[in-house]
């Protein structure tokens, strides 16, 4: 269980490193802020579906094979913020960005940190199903 938990959530991890640190600069410094800002937009649902996916799965198979409370909870709570990025911050401030509202800005400024967030919880759990793995 555990290599299959590692697995989605690195895949997670990496997903959401190499989007956030390489792609997303790279198509604001090459496109028009307004070009690139609709292809970041397009591929978030994509981004964090896979995010609560992975996590998803992982939280399933660490509650059914009785892993720690606080490889769960972590899980939980990561899981949480996904779904409140998914199903909530991202359809709001796409709604504040049409109608060009300038609370699309702090909504953005919301997602930047649930989403880093989101990556520090699954380095953690990562971390802790690595050093776990090493112990048993």
């Amino acid at each position: 269980m555990n290599r299959v938990m590692i697995f989605l959530l690195s895949f997670y991890f990496g997903l959401g490193t190499f989007f956030s640190f390489v792609v997303a600069p790279t198509l604001f410094r090459v496109l028009e802020r307004s070009q690139a800002g609709a292809v970041v937009e397009k591929v978030f649902p994509l981004y964090f579906g896979i995010g609560l996916g992975a996590v998803g799965v992982s939280l399933i198979l660490g509650i059914t094979s009785k892993m720690s409370k606080f490889l769960n909870l972590l899980l939980a709570l990561n899981l949480l913020v996904l779904m409140v990025l998914e199903f909530y911050i991202l359809p709001k401030a796409h709604s504040l960005k049409v109608s060009g509202s300038p609370e699309f800005m702090k909504y953005h400024l919301i997602s930047v940190i649930m989403s880093t967030v989101s990556l520090f919880f699954t380095f953690g759990a990562i971390v802790y199903l690595i050093v776990r793995d090493g112990r048993s």
